[in-house]
């Protein structure tokens, strides 16, 4: 694309030993060490230049044995259209946001005692920027973990709201979705729509895509109705784990800026897996409750009523694309599958139904 470096494949050679610091700060192995570095994903379709794992055969202690690389870099923005990174600093999805927010203070102040960011170094070399990031258990997290992290987002985000940093770019929403090239006719005269309504996909959701807004400058318009606080906007499960002190942590802060109040916390209520696992409706509401308190307690003075309104919007807004997921995945869906999607979906309409 214009404006970018030529693209790399995925993944390419990794150091065959860690950085001394990362060493010393991240990993239990004992010196001379030998390591081990096992892929995490395959070739296409991720917004970065690969994953590994990486273990030491010995051990000092009872620290971890191993670290998460995550590759980023001018020329490993990645393969997935609507998620890929960006090379232009003033993009949302700017490439170096990442590392930026952990070199910072944003990664490490205003956070609780028991929800934190990873521990993370950052490696430049060969035109690359390596992150090595602890590793966690217990992902995808569970409504406990969730419900921990939402609080110590709330807490994170008023302790933040004065950032002043210029990689913090904003309108990230609105440009997800114009990525996501979405076109209501188009989706309405999809193939799968017979068949998946035959299996039990709800018909009402002809009638959301038909209202659906899909304009990023309309989208950018109705959220500026809400306030603004910094946001993750990669706020799901998989992106919630347990480090070894037992903190909830939260990683992946490729997306992190400026977002509409309350978005992060209704887009992990949407997005629990296993799906089904968790009632939406009790999701959102053990959630929002949690989010809700966590701000006031933070010294947050603004209307409670907004935050739900805000949490709905924002997600309805951003979530349009689910439904062209669907329909794609349809026939690769079991009837159960299908069932559970359809069910979120409706929820989530529901919920902008009861804030009309």
């Amino acid at each position: 694309m214009t404006g970018e470096a030529e693209q790399r494949p995925r993944f390419g050679e990794l150091r065959p030993v860690p950085p001394p610091e990362t060493l010393a700060r991240l990993t239990g192995a004992a010196d001379g060490t030998t390591w081990t570095a096992e892929r995490l994903g395959g070739d296409l379709g991720y917004p970065n230049g690969g994953m590994w794992r990486v273990t030491a055969d010995q051990r000092r202690g009872d620290g971890p044995a191993s670290v998460i690389v995550k590759r980023t870099g001018p020329m490993h923005l990645g393969t997935f259209p609507a998620w890929r990174l960006r090379a232009d600093p003033a993009d949302p999805q700017w490439w170096g946001k990442e590392a930026a927010f952990y070199a910072s203070d944003l990664a490490r102040t205003g956070w609780i005692e028991d929800v934190r960011t990873p521990r993370a170094e950052i490696d430049d070399h060969d035109g690359r920027r390596d992150l090595w990031l602890e590793e966690l258990s217990g992902i995808p997290g569970s409504l406990e973990a969730c419900r921990q992290a939402v609080a110590g987002l709330a807490r994170w985000q008023v302790a933040n709201a004065d950032h002043d940093q210029p990689w913090l770019t904003g309108d990230w929403i609105a440009r997800h979705v114009e990525r996501q090239q979405l076109d209501n006719a188009r989706t309405l005269a999809h193939p799968a729509w017979p068949s998946a309504l035959e299996r039990g996909l709800a018909p009402e959701l002809r009638m959301v895509v038909a209202a659906r807004v899909t304009e990023p400058a309309e989208i950018a318009r109705r959220l500026a109705e809400f306030p603004a606080l910094l946001a993750n906007h990669d706020f799901h499960n998989g992106n919630i784990g347990r480090a070894g002190d037992g903190a909830v942590v939260v990683i992946d802060w490729a997306y992190v800026g400026p977002g509409p109040v309350g978005h992060d916390a209704g887009h992990l209520a949407l997005t629990l897996e296993p799906q089904g696992a968790v009632d939406p409706a009790d999701a959102w509401r053990t959630l929002t409750s949690a989010y809700l308190e966590a701000l006031i307690d933070s010294g947050w003075t603004g209307d409670p009523d907004q935050v739900r309104r805000s949490m709905i919007i924002s997600n309805q807004l951003r979530l349009g694309w689910w439904i062209d997921a669907l329909l794609a995945a349809a026939d690769q869906l079991s009837d159960q599958g299908l069932a559970a999607r359809s069910r979120l979906l409706i929820f989530l309409a529901g919920l902008l139904i009861s804030e009309a």
